[in-house]
């Protein structure tokens, strides 16, 4: 949070010799260097941090991908921000929050909190079904293990993860969602890409199964009964999965 303001320059290619007077020298073909405030390193040399005086000069250096110094070169980015809101959709509030902490705890991140999101005012006392996770993650890669959806005792879970791009369940390609896509489907062969009456492909398992939109999830991890089905379709791994919850 003390850095949100901050570019990160990370090196990525190039002699581990940092030369800061060359960065500065550098970042003053993007901006002026009157502009820049301060430049250091937390501990680890291939991590910079350039705080700007102005909005307009972060902006600027932001525009650009990459810094070239000699042979080094430094890929500029926003500080990565660690903690993020991971949204649950579709989730009845009957479900314990300690259950969705023991799901969540999986998703390669340690769980700061779970709450129920509430109506707007002045219902703000009634909760909707929707569950707000704050998650502490080490990197962007850890992020990857946060499923677009589960299953959980036969509801079909979506999973919102903060600055992560849409994805669709209908033709699982990144960008949109469901109700946005314009992709073609086949209605005699129902595969997605072409919509031709006289095809004559024929509809196999596979390609039904790849085609309907609640199969297309991840599992939730591990917890009570859980049987897990797996398979691969187009590339991609999808995983149905299915919870029994204890009685309680």
């Amino acid at each position: 949070e003390l850095l949100r303001e901050a570019v990160l320059l990370t090196l990525i290619r190039g002699s581990e010799r940092i030369d800061r007077t060359a960065i500065i020298t550098a970042l003053g073909q993007i901006t002026t260097i009157k502009d820049i405030d301060s430049l250091g390193n937390l501990g680890d040399l291939s991590e910079w941090y350039v705080i700007f005086k102005t909005k307009s000069a972060r902006e600027d250096v932001l525009k650009v991908p990459e810094l070239k110094i000699d042979n080094q070169i430094f890929l500029i980015s926003e500080p990565y921000k660690h903690v993020k809101i991971v949204r649950l959709l579709n989730l009845p509030t009957s479900v314990p929050d300690e259950d969705i902490r023991t799901i969540a705890s999986n998703w390669g991140g340690i769980v700061l909190s779970v709450d129920a999101e509430r109506l707007p005012r002045p219902f703000e006392e009634i909760k909707s079904f929707v569950r707000r996770v704050r998650i502490r993650f080490s990197s962007r890669q850890d992020e990857d293990k946060v499923p677009i959806s589960f299953r959980f005792g036969g509801f079909n879970v979506s999973v919102q993860l903060e600055g992560r791009q849409k994805v669709c369940y209908r033709c699982k390609l990144a960008g949109h969602i469901k109700a946005e896509c314009t992709v073609l489907k086949c209605q005699k062969c129902y595969e997605i890409g072409h919509d031709d009456p006289s095809c004559q492909q024929k509809r196999s398992y596979a390609t039904a199964v790849g085609s309907t939109p609640l199969d297309v999830c991840h599992a939730a991890p591990p917890i009570n009964q859980l049987n897990v089905a797996r398979e691969v379709t187009s590339g991609v791994q999808m995983i149905t999965s299915s919870l029994v919850l204890p009685k309680r």
